[in-house]
């Protein structure tokens, strides 16, 4: 995990998705045919239930979403599996095996899992004139001193701090990491869930449609 790139680190995504243990994987750069299943899954059912169709909403065209997904996995043969569909002969692929509800998230999450993760890493970052450099979606401050010095930086696990190395290796800094509470890896959804009670607003403004958006999917799934 060295790197001088300015693609972000700590996506809130993939964070959140390393605390509740979900193994994270990335593609190899310029190697298309790793996600050769995942497209081709994608072309079959978009040439089967979206192409040429009309929707009267977002409802239908997740219900023909569904029943297609539905029939390609539980009545659709499939030559390499010996004429059955893929749900058929392998059964315990339609459930991970770990439940969830949006509600009991908070208490899924554990951010050893995230400090952990980052404790591997190494990362290079050029500092401003001002003395800032960003690291995720996050800035830092480390003073002018530092300007414009390439700084090496690694994750205290134990602190919870980014630790830079001046360009000389003569001198240390820590800065305190940002973004790592369970709210923040929660999102929109850490305030919902921590009312007991929640009158939602009338939804004349985005922030407001987004909010019962997300409340009215607040029912039972599976990671």
């Amino acid at each position: 995990m060295t790197t001088a790139a300015p693609r972000p680190i700590r996506l809130p995504c993939r964070l959140w998705l390393i605390a509740l243990g979900v193994e994270v994987r990335f593609g190899r750069k310029g190697r298309a045919t790793d996600h050769a299943f995942i497209e081709r899954t994608h072309q079959t059912v978009t040439q089967q239930a979206i192409v040429g169709q009309e929707f009267a909403d977002d409802s239908a065209l997740q219900r023909a979403l569904d029943n297609r997904l539905d029939f390609l996995n539980w009545r659709f043969p499939t030559r390499s599996l010996g004429g059955q569909p893929p749900l058929v002969a392998h059964p315990e692929a339609q459930h991970s095996g770990r439940p969830y509800r949006p509600e009991w998230e908070e208490a899924m999450l554990d951010l050893q899992r995230v400090y952990d993760y980052l404790a591997q890493g190494r990362w290079f970052r050029r500092v401003s004139p001002k003395g800032q450099f960003s690291l995720g979606a996050y800035r830092y401050g480390l003073g002018k001193a530092f300007a414009r010095q390439t700084l090496e930086i690694t994750f205290d696990p134990e602190t919870q701090d980014f630790v830079c190395l001046s360009e000389d290796g003569s001198q240390t800094v820590r800065v305190p990491a940002q973004g790592l509470t369970k709210a923040e890896l929660m999102g929109e959804l850490g305030p919902l869930i921590a009312l007991p009670a929640y009158q939602l607003a009338l939804p004349f403004s985005l922030p407001a449609w987004r909010q019962m958006a997300l409340c009215n999917d607040l029912c039972g799934t599976t990671l």
